[in-house]
């Protein structure tokens, strides 16, 4: 795996097109952790990070870019792949486990989050939850702006993978939500 200073994709604005070009060090970091946290949460929340598990490796993202020496030029890609790493380092058991863990669960919803997700939410964010590993994390990231090309660099996957765990990703939410023909059964209701 790279280090997390050479982790960079191009998805968001360069460093010096945020709103504050003129902060450095500790003002920047407050000022990107301001605006990119709650963010940060959701998309690790997406991963299937428990609340606490999202929440600390966010932290740990902001706490590797304070590090001296650390040069960032895309942060919301940067603490988006560092992030993501740190709860994938979280996850990894220390002893073989003897049963294989369920699927994560929606037990991550903090109750004022929970009160924001209507019905519909919840049952996509339960759906999401229950894809394999990997059509979970392809989604996360283009849930949050990323291409293919961008989710496959940072999960270190090639992008015909992320595409094809993409499609199947989308494939079993179409189906699961009931959304496969939709688009036929408009057209007939229309007529």
């Amino acid at each position: 795996m790279e280090d997390a200073a050479s982790a960079e994709l191009r998805v968001s604005a360069p460093l010096e097109q945020l709103p504050t070009p003129g902060l450095q060090g500790r003002d920047l970091a407050e000022e990107l952790h301001h605006v990119e946290y709650p963010g940060l949460v959701r998309f690790l929340l997406l991963h299937g990070a428990s609340w606490s598990e999202a929440q600390d490796a966010a932290q740990d993202a902001f706490t590797q870019m304070c590090r001296p020496g650390t040069s960032i030029r895309y942060p919301k890609a940067w603490l988006r792949t560092v992030a993501w790493r740190s709860w994938l380092r979280q996850q990894v058991c220390e002893e073989p486990c003897a049963e294989v863990p369920d699927a994560p669960t929606a037990h991550w919803q903090s109750p004022a989050h929970a009160a924001e997700l209507g019905v519909e939410e919840r049952r996509v964010i339960e759906l999401l939850l229950l894809l394999p590993a990997k059509q979970r994390a392809v989604m996360a990231w283009t849930l949050d702006g990323f291409t293919a090309q961008e989710s496959a660099e940072a999960m270190g996957i090639t992008p015909e993978a992320a595409r094809q765990n993409l499609s199947r990703a989308r494939a079993t939410l179409k189906a699961q939500l009931g959304l496969e023909g939709s688009g036929d059964r408009y057209v007939e209701e229309e007529r």
